[in-house]
């Protein structure tokens, strides 16, 4: 029984949260990206990823020259023009009209292309003074609000422990009812009252066997102190899929903070789109890692500035593992499954050999992203642990000719992803944990939003990308 875990000792030593301490968990000039695209499974490895001025798109030694000309403007006119014209066209003429209107389109793509790069060279241009200087500026003037008291050590009265006990012991059978399908109306908690007096639950042991079958439980620990909220007691079981799942679980965020949080992140995913756009555009010229760092670091001390609630410690963090996030794909996903696909095609419904087929694609140089890892499986490579053929027998291989192109490409996108599982990052564990109180009625309906504050007086702060 969960009573007879009380502890005593007001001198008990806690875990701290090690996305709390005030020492910097991550340096942000030390990354770590997985293993070569061509490894899979178990072979998952991790090397440092240094801040040394050096490009690392180290396979695109080929630049492609793209030219663009045409007034995008004019184009999108003419297209409107067309789409809502009255006059009636003969199906000679209209077949034509369709066969220019898809090279009108391609126009569209490549001017919004030009326009991407464009933008991207801006953002890089930045002189190295101004750059250095807004950054300075945005870490000296941390908009972030910390609480005066934000933990509470204070040891539970025994009857408040029963009451605690009581109260997650029906959060416990919410979510194990939940998972076998029972609905939510019949789970409030009246109805789990009369169901559960004080007396079964006690004699059940506040039934913390169903944790068992869950996908989290209650930190026994942090239910001896008053200061904690529920949400903080939560922990995700770890399931082998994060990264660092000690040091996810012993963080002692408030939803409030993991919310503001998940938004920070999901603001620097989409406000840094360009990093992926840059790294997959070989008509881009390369740019030293150094240099792409900083202007998207600058980018997320912006983004920082309007969450208060967000530590700069899960500044730094959450920038550094969404910089992780970035190159794990581009090393193992980006492109890859256009290469297996192409393969797919020579191999399943041409009946061609592997080795004929990835021949094939490097001789019309399909795909000058990965021109590199097509280049050492021709060559077999030793020190590959696996092959691209080996994950092409295991992952794709079992996609039949009978498959058509649009079904068959999905599959072989999700199965490139399975060639090298990615390890989920906080913001991850984060959702999931939000997901779960949320399901379980830990977390009230008022609580689920997070109010986003801009700072005041940063106007003179603002980068002129411009220049």
């Amino acid at each position: 029984m969960e009573e007879e875990s009380i502890k005593q000792n007001n001198d008990a030593t806690l875990k701290k949260g090690c996305l709390d301490d005030a020492e910097l968990l991550m340096d942000q000039s030390t990354l770590h990206i997985s293993c070569s695209s061509s490894r899979s499974g178990d072979a998952q490895e991790e090397a440092p990823f240094d801040g040394e001025e050096k490009n690392l798109r180290l396979q695109m030694d080929n630049k492609l020259e793209l030219s663009f000309s045409g007034d995008c403007g004019k184009i999108a006119q003419d297209e409107d023009e067309d789409a809502h014209s009255d006059k009636r066209i003969s199906p000679v003429v209209e077949d034509e009209l369709h066969s220019d209107k898809v090279g009108v389109h391609a126009t569209i793509e490549d001017c919004k292309q030009e326009q991407g790069r464009a933008q991207i060279q801006a953002l890089l241009g930045v002189d190295d003074h101004t750059l250095s200087t807004e950054i300075s500026y945005f870490l000296r003037h941390s908009s972030y609000d910390r609480p005066k008291n934000p933990y509470y050590w204070s040891i539970h009265e025994p009857q408040q422990l029963i009451e605690l006990y009581q109260r997650i012991a029906f959060y416990r059978i919410r979510g194990y009812e939940l998972s076998v399908d029972r609905k939510l109306d019949e789970l409030d908690d009246a109805n789990l009252a009369q169901c559960y007096p004080p007396d079964i639950l006690s004699k059940e042991g506040y039934f913390k066997n169903y944790e068992d079958s869950l996908e989290w439980y209650f930190d026994p620990e942090l239910c001896n102190y008053s200061g904690f909220e529920d949400y903080q007691r939560l922990v995700l079981h770890n399931d082998g899929e994060y990264r660092d799942w000690d040091c996810y679980q012993s963080t002692l965020h408030t939803y409030e903070i993991d919310l503001a949080y998940v938004q920070y992140c999901e603001a620097i995913e989409k406000e840094t789109k360009w990093i992926e756009d840059y790294l997959s555009d070989m008509s881009i010229p390369a740019i030293p890692w150094e240099r792409v760092k900083d202007v998207a670091h600058l980018q997320a001390l912006k983004i920082a500035a309007g969450f208060p609630n967000v530590s700069p410690i899960l500044v730094s963090s959450g920038f550094a593992e969404h910089l992780w996030s970035v190159m794990f794909d581009f090393n193992n996903y980006m492109g890859l499954d256009g290469v297996y696909f192409e393969i797919w095609k020579r191999v399943a419904k041409q009946k061609m050999d592997f080795r004929e087929a990835l021949s094939e694609l490097y001789q019309e140089k399909m795909f000058p992203l990965r021109s590199y890892d097509i280049e050492l499986e021709l060559e077999k490579d030793p020190l590959r642990k696996w092959s691209m053929k080996d994950n092409y027998d295991v992952y794709v291989a079992s996609i039949g000719d009978l498959v058509s192109d649009d079904e068959a490409l999905p599959l072989i996108t999700v199965a490139v992803k399975n060639m090298c599982p990615k390890s989920k990052n906080y913001v991850d564990y984060a959702r999931k944990k939000m997901a779960i109180a949320i399901e379980i009625g830990l977390i009230t309906e008022g609580r689920t939003e997070v109010t986003r504050q801009w700072p005041r007086d940063n106007d003179a702060a603002e980068i002129n990308m411009d220049n």
